[in-house]
């Protein structure tokens, strides 16, 4: 941590400064966000809560304090895999261009929510001007007290990448993210699209037991289906992987075993789509579509497993290792009193489409890049020589 003199503006509940009112229906995907709560910071509108698209997003510079020192703080609940990695490669980049912040720690959870929340109320007893946490170790409500108690000392805090519940402007100051059930209903539609008034059966893999993202996922793919009687969902809760491709082959290979046919996967997360295209090929049955988030390796290896799967098909959104440089600049813009408006939550339309079905989307050749490591995501805003280095270590 870093001793010199911080300039720290705690959030203070009540102020008479209204960021916005958190009146915004956000199709769901976020009982936090939907609370109607309202929310405060220092004399900034920070547009909490608001529902947006990518090309809405700010450049950091234009919120960098030029005066006052901040030190930076980032809890990953999770933090044992490439997506973790690149988030965390992803929120250095990003305040490496603010001079102002002048220190930054970091603490993995490793899936232990009591790891996780120590880590968070640490940080804050040491001070630390900005934490940023994503609260996956467990159900997300399951690290309120610790955020309540962070805020509480002074902290800014800013979750992202997984619905905490609560009430932003009170229990933090904002959650940013994608919208994990719009994220799905885009899934799920492409599946329908692909399945066509035929339909089929289709599974859905999703992370940790009681992952808030998966269950909200799922419901974004549960409106769309139900649309659809001609799908059936074979998995009424999101099959567990732990985000890991090796349990996701042992789940799908379980699956294959169930189930005589399964014509689509849904798969929350591109690493674990390896291991379910490895339990197709140890089964011996043909790859289906598959719906996921991107990664390299699926890119580079698409045509090759078309070649050998004429049934296969990929389609991806953007795995948004990025969100937690919208969380950085939220905290910023909050403790600096400058105004940063972009959005909070990212409705997500698909990245990539094999069929070249998707209006905007790219194909897997257009995204491979041959020379990033296999589990790194093509829609990382990190520069080439920034994920060499974020791999390298």
């Amino acid at each position: 941590m870093n001793t010199a003199p911080r300039h720290r503006i705690p959030l203070v509940v009540g102020s008479a400064v209204t960021v916005t009112a958190l009146a915004f229906a956000l199709g769901g995907c976020s009982s936090t966000n939907s609370s109607g709560a309202a929310s405060t910071a220092s004399a900034a509108d920070i547009a909490v809560g608001s529902v947006g698209t990518m090309d809405q997003m700010i450049d950091i510079s234009d919120i960098c304090p030029s005066e006052g020192e901040y030190t930076l703080g980032i809890v990953d609940g999770f933090g044992t895999n490439s997506w973790s990695k690149t988030v965390r490669a992803e929120i250095e980049a990003e305040a490496a261009k603010c001079p102002a912040i002048t220190d930054i720690s970091y603490e993995a959870g490793r899936g232990d929510l009591q790891a996780t929340t120590a880590a968070i109320t640490s940080m804050a007893a040491q001070g630390t001007d900005i934490v940023l946490v994503i609260p996956d170790a467990g159900p997300g409500e399951a690290h309120l007290s610790a955020l309540r108690t962070a805020v509480s000392s002074g902290s800014t805090v800013v979750t992202f990448a997984s619905d905490p519940e609560g009430s932003a402007g009170a229990d933090y100051l904002d959650y940013t993210d994608w919208s994990p059930t719009f994220s799905g209903g885009t899934w799920a539609q492409w599946v329908v699209d692909q399945l066509g008034e035929a339909g089929g059966n289709v599974v859905f893999l999703g992370g940790p037991a009681g992952s808030a993202v998966a269950a909200q996922e799922l419901e974004g793919i549960k409106a769309v289906f139900a649309d659809n009687p001609q799908i059936t969902l074979l998995t009424d809760e999101p099959v567990t992987t732990n985000w890991d491709p090796a349990q996701a082959q042992q789940a799908m290979s379980g699956l294959l075993s169930q189930y005589p046919q399964i014509d689509a996967v849904i798969v929350d997360y591109g690493a674990s789509t390896d291991g379910v295209i490895r339990a197709y090929q140890a089964a011996g049955i043909p790859l289906p579509p598959i719906a996921t988030t991107d990664q390299n390796s699926l890119s580079c290896g698409f045509d090759a497993l078309k070649a050998d799967n004429p049934t296969y098909e990929l389609a991806t959104v953007s795995s948004r290792t990025w969100v937690g440089r919208v969380a950085l600049r939220k905290a910023l813009a909050s403790l600096a009193g400058e105004s940063d408006t972009e959005p909070s939550i990212y409705n997500l339309s698909l990245a990539e489409d094999s069929t070249g079905g998707t209006a905007g989307a790219s194909t897997p050749s257009e995204v491979c890049s041959e020379g990033a490591p296999a589990d790194g995501s093509p829609s990382s805003l990190l520069t080439p020589d920034e994920v060499e280095t974020t791999f390298a270590n």
